[in-house]
């Protein structure tokens, strides 16, 4: 129940972003306690036309970006993508655990290229 509020929190802040010409990125990555293995989540956003990252937050120890199944971007921490441009496409974010941590989190704000 608690994953489905998040989820539809995480739609509808999309949506109002998306309107802004601004679309946030958000990703978590988890470790199962039972099975002591690595557990992904994201909220895919498909974006049409390049758009620019511009700001970056979270608390890990860097992150990847995917587009599709295929790994485009690896950042070991969360300043040098500032100015990273991605082009259209499905793209998904997923944070690096920091060194014994259970759970890590990434938020990535793209911005439409032509308004800044």
């Amino acid at each position: 129940m608690k994953r489905t509020i998040i989820f539809l929190i995480v739609i509808l802040v999309n949506i109002v972003v998306i309107s802004a010409q601004n679309i946030v990125l958000v990703g978590e990555q988890a470790i199962d306690s039972e099975k002591d293995t690595p557990v992904l989540s994201c909220t895919p956003i498909k974006i049409t036309k390049s758009m620019k990252i511009t700001t970056v937050e979270g608390n890990c120890n860097g992150f990847w970006i995917q587009k599709g199944s295929e790994t485009t971007h690896k950042f070991v921490n969360l300043k040098d993508p500032v100015g990273t441009i991605l082009t259209p496409g499905t793209y998904y974010v997923y944070p690096n655990l920091k060194k014994e941590a259970k759970k890590a989190d990434v938020s990535v704000t793209l911005t439409s290229k032509n308004t800044g």
